[in-house]
């Protein structure tokens, strides 16, 4: 199996940063098997969970939606009725 030298001199919390980061391709590869040299998968099935449960929008984002849909039923209101 072979390792990268970029991932090997990283510490556990530097590799579990980038794992979170949520990785494509080469970068995901290497950063899987560092995690299964250092045995860290429990630790990062874990932080993936808890990452899983945060709001990816703030509360702006919904707020701004609201505003939208409340244009929508003004202009559009009275039609629908």
């Amino acid at each position: 199996m072979i390792r990268s030298k970029k991932f090997q001199g990283l510490s556990d919390q530097q590799i579990m940063d980038r794992y979170l980061d949520d990785p494509k391709g080469e970068a995901l590869y290497f950063l899987n098997i560092e995690i299964e040299q250092r045995g860290l998968e429990e630790r990062a099935a874990i932080d993936a969970r808890q990452q899983q449960k945060k709001s990816r929008h703030s509360f702006l984002y919904y707020l701004f939606y609201v505003f939208l849909f409340a244009m929508f039923l003004g202009r559009f209101g009275k039609d629908l009725l």
